[in-house]
C-alpha cells in the first residue's frame, strides 16, 4: 500500500494549480505503451482501460522518449531519425479535478499533436481530433467531477488521409511525421457563462476596431451579462473603455461592438511592429471571466501588381520555412526561438516568410508580429489529385477554419494559401471553393488557391514560378544585369516570385556536431566516406567555401533581378536556410539551424536584398580595355521613410583598391514603393593595362553601399606563356599564335585532340596545351546544380567550381578560387 502510494504522488507531483488562469499544466512523466498494429481500440483488448507499463515525458514525442524501432539505416535523401515509430501510441498519467472546478467548463487543451488524437477519461471515450496546424481542445464538463480520474490519449501518426509525401505538415524529410504532444498540454477551467472566442477587426480609416465576441453559456442567465472591454495601445495607454450589457441565450451567442479609439493610430507594418492589446470581463450570475487578446491597426488589400498595406504598396523580399528543426523533429512552440529566426531572417534584409504547405503555432505569430515580419500561411496540402477524395477535401476544410479562427487576430498573417503545387485530373474547383469560403469567413487576409500551377480567378495574389506571359521565377543570373521580368509579371494580381535560387552547394562537414537531438546527420556521413574513398578528404573545407561563395553571388542576381521589376510583387528564396530533405539540398546560406555559414554577413547581404538597394544595369560583365563601359544606376526603394535630396557616390576601382574612375550625381526625392533610375555611367576603360578585376561602387548618403564586378582584358591578340611569370612575359610576334618561345621557360603547342602528333611531342618532353573540342565527363555549367543532384538527377552534376586561382595559367585570367561571372560563357560553352 506504501508503494503504490508513492507513485501516486511520484505521477500527480508535475501538476500545478494557477487559480487566477484556472488552468493545470499537465507537463511531466506520463505512461506510455506503444500500439503499432492498432489493437488498443479493439473490444476486449482496450487500452485506455488498463494500466501502461512504460513511461515517458511530455510534452514530447516518442523520438525524445527513444520509443520505437532504434534505425540502423544511413539515409543519405534527409537526416535521420534515432528511433522511427508509426501508428497508434497511448499516454496516460492520473488527474485530480479541484473541488472548486465543479459545475464549471473544463477543457483539455493539446497545442499541437500528429497526428489523428483521441482522448479517453476513466472508461469513457470523449472524442477523437486531427487538426495538424493548432490546437486540439477536447470538453471534459460533463464527466471531469471533483477528484481523481485517469486520463489516456492515443495518438495515431498514421497518414489518415492521402497526402503527398513531401507535404511539410506530415512529411518524414523535414519535421519528420512525429508521434506525440508538443507545446500546452493543460487543463482549463471556466465558468458555465464565458468568453468563448475574440476576433478584431480594425478599421484604420475611422480608427476604431470591432470586436466579434464569441460566449458560451451552458445555463440560461437570469441577468444580462456585463462586458467590460479595455483597450491599449502600444505604449500601454488606455484608448478604448467601454460596458455592454447584452442579452443571451444558452448555448452560443455572437455580439459585436465598434470601439472607437482616442488618438492617431499607430499602425502596424515591418517597420512599426505596434501592437495593441484588449482585455475583455465578462461579469455574469455564473461568475466571472477575462481574455486578452492583441491585434494591429492593420489593412490588407491588392491592386493589379502588389500587396498594399495600410494603403501603401509593399514588395516582399521572402524565405520559406519548411518545417526543419532538426534537433526536435517537430516545430518550436516557444516565442523566443520563433523571435531568433524571424530577427535572422530580417537582419538579411527580408520582410516576409512563406510557410510551405504548413502552418506554424500561436509562437510563430505571436514573434512575427513583434518583430514585423509578413506571414504566408499554408494548409498541409501538397496533392497532386486535386478533386479526389470527399473525406481529405473535408478535412483540409475544417483544417481552414481553425487556422483562421484561432491566428486570425495576429497582423503578422497576411497571406493565406491552400498549399503547395497542387495539381491533377480533378476538379480544381475544390481549391476555389475554400478560397472562397476562407474570404467569407475571414476577410483580414488574402487568398490563393495554390502556391504554383494553376492560376485561378478567386486568386487575390499569385505565387508561381511561371504565368501566362513568361517564366517569373529567377532560379540564377546572366552576366548582363540590364534586364528584369516586368512582361511576365503584368497579370490580373499580384505575382510573388516561386522558389528563387535553389543553388546547391557543398555541405560543410563542420555542421555535422550541430546535431545533438533526436536526428543524426548521416547522410554527412556518407558524403564525407565517399569524399575519402575519392582521395579527397582534406579538400572538404574548400569544396564548402567554394561552392557557397558561388551560390552567394548567384543569389545576388537572383534577388537584384526582381527588385529591378518594378511590377513585382516580391519573391520567396528558396533558400535563405538549408533544407536537409528531399535529396539533401543545401541550398541556404544558412545552415537547417538558421545559423550562418561564415559565406556572407547579413550586412552585405542586405546590399542587395534590403528596403532600399541600389542596381546596376550592366550589358555584361567581361569587356576589353578598348570599350567603354555604359551602366545605368537605379534605385529599389521599400523603406519607411521617403528619401530626401541627396548624393549618390560612385567609384570603379581596381583588385588592389586604385580608383581608375569615380563621379557623383545629386537625386531627387524618392519616394516609397519606388524603383527608378538615378544616373548613367559611361566609363572609358582605356587605362586598363593588364588583365584585372574591377569593382564598380555605388554609394547613397554615405550609407546605402552596392557593387559589381567586372573584368578588363587587353585588346590585343595575343599568345600568351601560361608558365612565364608576368615580369618575365613577352609579347609574341603575331605570326606566333600556335606557338609560344621563350629563352628562359618552357615551350608549349595548342592542339584540340589527343593525337599521335601530340604524343609524340609528349614523349620529346615537350609541352602541350590541350584544348579538346569533344570531351568524356560531366558538362561544366555555370550555375550550381538545382536544388540537388539527389533529387534530380540529371546534368550537369556539379555543384560549383574549386579553381587553383594561383596557377599561373591564369596569370593573365584574374580569378578566384570559384568561378564568378568571368567564367560565365567558358564553363556554359
Amino acid at each position: 500500500m506504501k508503494q503504490i502510494l508513492i507513485s501516486l504522488l511520484v505521477i500527480l507531483a508535475p501538476l500545478s494549480i494557477s487559480a487566477q488562469r484556472e488552468t493545470i499544466s499537465l507537463d511531466g512523466t506520463w505512461r506510455f505503451q506503444a500500439d503499432p498494429m492498432g489493437f488498443g481500440k479493439t473490444p476486449g483488448s482496450e487500452l485506455y482501460l488498463k494500466k501502461l507499463s512504460e513511461t515517458i515525458h511530455l510534452p514530447g514525442t516518442t523520438d525524445e522518449g527513444g520509443k520505437g524501432i532504434a534505425t540502423t539505416s544511413r539515409y543519405i535523401d534527409r537526416l535521420t531519425r534515432k528511433f522511427e515509430y508509426l501508428g497508434q501510441a497511448w499516454y496516460q498519467r492520473e488527474i485530480i479535478i479541484p473541488k472548486d472546478w465543479e459545475n464549471k467548463d473544463i477543457t483539455l487543451v493539446l497545442e499541437r499533436c500528429h497526428w489523428e488524437t483521441t482522448v479517453y477519461l476513466d472508461n469513457k471515450e470523449i472524442g477523437s481530433e486531427e487538426h495538424l496546424s493548432t490546437p486540439n481542445r477536447f470538453e471534459l464538463s460533463d464527466i471531469a467531477t471533483p477528484g481523481l480520474h485517469t486520463l489516456t490519449i492515443c495518438v495515431d501518426n498514421t497518414l489518415k488521409y492521402p497526402m503527398d509525401q513531401w507535404t511539410h505538415g506530415t512529411t518524414e524529410y523535414t519535421q519528420t511525421n512525429w508521434n506525440g504532444i508538443v507545446g500546452d498540454i493543460k487543463l482549463v477551467a471556466r465558468n458555465k457563462c464565458h468568453i468563448d472566442k475574440i476576433k478584431t477587426y480594425p478599421n484604420i480609416k475611422n480608427n476604431s476596431v470591432r470586436f466579434d465576441i464569441t460566449l458560451k453559456s451552458r445555463d440560461s442567465l437570469a441577468n444580462p451579462p456585463k462586458i467590460h472591454i479595455v483597450t491599449k495601445d502600444p505604449q500601454g495607454n488606455i484608448v478604448g473603455n467601454t460596458t455592454i450589457t447584452p442579452t443571451i441565450n444558452k448555448g452560443n451567442q455572437n455580439i459585436q461592438h465598434n470601439m472607437k479609439l482616442t488618438g492617431e493610430p499607430q499602425l502596424w507594418n515591418e517597420f512599426t511592429p505596434n501592437i495593441y492589446t484588449t482585455t475583455i470581463s465578462l461579469e455574469s450570475d455564473s461568475g466571472s471571466d477575462t481574455q486578452t487578446t492583441t491585434f494591429g491597426m492593420r489593412e490588407v488589400a491588392a491592386d493589379q501588381h502588389h500587396i498594399q498595406l495600410n494603403g501603401r504598396n509593399i514588395h516582399l523580399r521572402g524565405t520559406l520555412d519548411c518545417c526543419v528543426f532538426p534537433k526536435t523533429g517537430y516545430p518550436s512552440t516557444t516565442t523566443n526561438q520563433w523571435k531568433k529566426i524571424f530577427t535572422t531572417i530580417k537582419d538579411h534584409g527580408m520582410n516576409h516568410v512563406r510557410f510551405h504547405s504548413w502552418c506554424p503555432p500561436e509562437a510563430a505569430f505571436t514573434a512575427a508580429d513583434e518583430v514585423g515580419i509578413y506571414l504566408q500561411v499554408e494548409l498541409p496540402m501538397w496533392i497532386k489529385d486535386v478533386g479526389k477524395h470527399p473525406a481529405r477535401r473535408d478535412f483540409f476544410e475544417k483544417e481552414l477554419y481553425a487556422v483562421l479562427d484561432e491566428y486570425g487576430n495576429h497582423p503578422s498573417f497576411l497571406l493565406m494559401c491552400n498549399g503547395n503545387e497542387n495539381e491533377g485530373e480533378g476538379d480544381f474547383s475544390v481549391l476555389e471553393d475554400l478560397v472562397k469560403k476562407g474570404q467569407a469567413h475571414d476577410n483580414r487576409h488574402l487568398y490563393s488557391a495554390s502556391t504554383a500551377r494553376t492560376h485561378t480567378p478567386s486568386d487575390q495574389y499569385y505565387v508561381s514560378h511561371v504565368t501566362a506571359k513568361g517564366g517569373i521565377t529567377v532560379y540564377e543570373g546572366i552576366p548582363s544585369t540590364n534586364w528584369d521580368k516586368r512582361k511576365e509579371s503584368d497579370i490580373d494580381c499580384p505575382v510573388i516570385a516561386h522558389e528563387s535560387g535553389q543553388r546547391c552547394m557543398y555541405p560543410n562537414f563542420d555542421e555535422m556536431k550541430k546535431y545533438t537531438g533526436i536526428l543524426e546527420p548521416r547522410n554527412f556521413e556518407v558524403f564525407r566516406e565517399r569524399l575519402t574513398r575519392n582521395g579527397m578528404a582534406e579538400q572538404a573545407r574548400d569544396f564548402f567555401e567554394a561552392t557557397g561563395a558561388h551560390t552567394v553571388l548567384q543569389y545576388k542576381e537572383v534577388n537584384e533581378s526582381l527588385l529591378r521589376t518594378p511590377n513585382s510583387g516580391g519573391f520567396q528564396l528558396l533558400g535563405l536556410s538549408d533544407f536537409p530533405g528531399q535529396g539533401s539540398a543545401f541550398v541556404g546560406i544558412l545552415d537547417a539551424f538558421w545559423e550562418s555559414k561564415g559565406l556572407v554577413s547579413p550586412e552585405k547581404f542586405r546590399e542587395s536584398c534590403g528596403p532600399t538597394v541600389l542596381l546596376a544595369r550592366l550589358p555584361k560583365r567581361a569587356f576589353t580595355n578598348n570599350e567603354t563601359l555604359k551602366a545605368k544606376l537605379e534605385i529599389y526603394h521599400y523603406d519607411q521613410f521617403p528619401i530626401k535630396k541627396g548624393e549618390l557616390t560612385w567609384q570603379l576601382a581596381d583588385n588592389t583598391g586604385n580608383v581608375i574612375a569615380q563621379g557623383k550625381a545629386n537625386i531627387k526625392n524618392v519616394d516609397c514603393a519606388t524603383v527608378d533610375s538615378i544616373t548613367t555611367l559611361n566609363i572609358n576603360l582605356d587605362k586598363i593595362q593588364k588583365a584585372d578585376k574591377l569593382t564598380l561602387h555605388a554609394t547613397l548618403n554615405k550609407t546605402i553601399h552596392n557593387e559589381w564586378n567586372i573584368w578588363v582584358y587587353p585588346s590585343k591578340n595575343k599568345t600568351i606563356d601560361l608558365f612565364a611569370k608576368p615580369e618575365d612575359r613577352k609579347e609574341p610576334s603575331r605570326d606566333s599564335l600556335t606557338r609560344t618561345k621563350n629563352n628562359n621557360h618552357h615551350n608549349f603547342e595548342v592542339a584540340t585532340q589527343l593525337d599521335k602528333k601530340v604524343q609524340t611531342l609528349l614523349e620529346e618532353g615537350k609541352n602541350v596545351l590541350l584544348i579538346p573540342q569533344t570531351k568524356i565527363g560531366r558538362k561544366t555549367h555555370f550555375a550550381s546544380h538545382f536544388w540537388n543532384p539527389i533529387m534530380f538527377n540529371w546534368n550537369p552534376m556539379i555543384v560549383g567550381t574549386l579553381i587553383h586561382k594561383d596557377h599561373p595559367a591564369f596569370n593573365n585570367f584574374p580569378t578566384d578560387k570559384y568561378a564568378d561571372w568571368q567564367w560565365w560563357d567558358i564553363l556554359n560553352n
